[in-house]
């Protein structure tokens, strides 16, 4: 048994998953937040909010009754600055969390500025990179988050073979970067054999807040009868919608990640991702999902009818998306990697 802890500017989905897995497989983990969200899971673990400016002597004493033997420290401005320092004048195993791709190795200088910032430089990252033949940065290691399907009946699944072809997109509905516009777009001329689902937070608290795009969004759904918003759904009720699905679609701008196409990998779903998002470097394009170039105007139309129109297609991605998460993104696998790490 080993003692992890995780220190994130706020409990992501994605913690859900790797916490219960690390917690079932007899581990104890901790977790140091800056902040908290509104629909967070802490059925497994909770977080304890400290604030971006905790104090020293805070740190000093939560570390001390902990005492972990890894700690995955993401950025969360001073919040892990107090607790590198603390952690390496205690020598204890400070591992960084980045969403770099393991390719893209940091020269002399960005090292020199670490140091200068108390920054830590080994690092694990979750985003491989598009090229699987590209030279690794030695400082990092891969670690991607786990996903996995939860109990449902089988009436919860939608049939591959079935019209309409569902299509699920996951993104924060007043951040115009997410593109949802760009699927809309794509599917009108496919109004008759798709239903759209668009899922999201309302916040406008948050980078790139654009009143605009969610008002086209609501629009959107009131002109067309096959567009649905689902605005702020609980992170528990997420299976239900991904096993619904067909599609889940993540056509962002600039997204370092984008897990919801992974998580409803686990269900069947199937991953059409944007291709600089870091996530797109999971796929094998055309056997467990589809990466599109979104700079290119008629790549996410042309990739969409061929979906909506080939159900052996979606059948062979399908089989395709679930092998993936039951593998390569399997809780065993990511509790095996952590535990190298240790």
């Amino acid at each position: 048994m080993a003692r992890i802890l995780f220190v994130v500017p706020r409990f992501h989905t994605n913690l859900f998953f790797a916490t219960r897995a690390l917690v079932e497989a007899g581990h104890e983990v901790s977790i140091f937040a800056a902040a908290q969200g509104e629909i967070e899971d802490h059925s497994h673990v909770q977080p304890a909010v400290l604030g971006k400016t905790p104090s020293r002597a805070e740190i000093s004493e939560r570390l001390a009754s902990i005492a972990p033997d890894l700690i995955l420290l993401r950025y969360a401005g001073d919040l892990s600055r107090q607790i590198y320092r603390e952690a390496r004048r205690r020598k204890l195993r400070v591992l960084g969390y980045d969403l770099r791709p393991l390719t893209q190795r940091r020269g002399w200088r960005k090292r020199l500025s670490f140091w200068s910032q108390k920054r830590v430089w080994e690092r694990v990252t979750p985003v491989p990179g598009l090229d699987p033949e590209a030279p690794k940065d030695k400082a990092a290691h891969f670690l991607p988050w786990p996903v996995a399907a939860a109990d449902l009946p089988a009436s919860a699944y939608r049939d591959q073979t079935s019209e309409p072809v569902r299509v699920l997109c996951v993104g924060k509905l007043a951040q115009a970067r997410k593109r949802q516009d760009a699927l809309i777009a794509a599917l009108e001329p496919l109004a008759d054999h798709v239903q759209l689902t668009l899922v999201g937070a309302t916040d406008r608290n948050i980078s790139g807040a654009d009143e605009t795009h969610f008002a086209a969004l609501k629009a959107a759904e009131a002109r067309c009868d096959w567009i649905t918003i689902r605005a702020d759904v609980p992170f528990a009720r997420m299976p239900e919608i991904y096993a619904a699905h067909h599609i889940c679609v993540l056509p962002s701008e600039g997204e370092p990640l984008g897990v919801a196409p992974l998580e409803a990998m686990a269900y069947g779903t199937i991953p059409v991702i944007a291709q600089d998002a870091g996530s797109a470097g999971y796929l094998t394009q055309g056997q467990d999902g589809v990466r599109v170039d979104m700079s290119d105007p008629y790549a996410l139309p042309r990739v969409m009818a061929a979906l909506t129109h080939n159900a052996e297609l979606r059948q062979k991605l399908c089989a395709g998306a679930r092998r993936l998460a039951e593998t390569e993104l399997s809780p065993e696998r990511f509790v095996a990697r952590v535990e190298a790490l240790l």
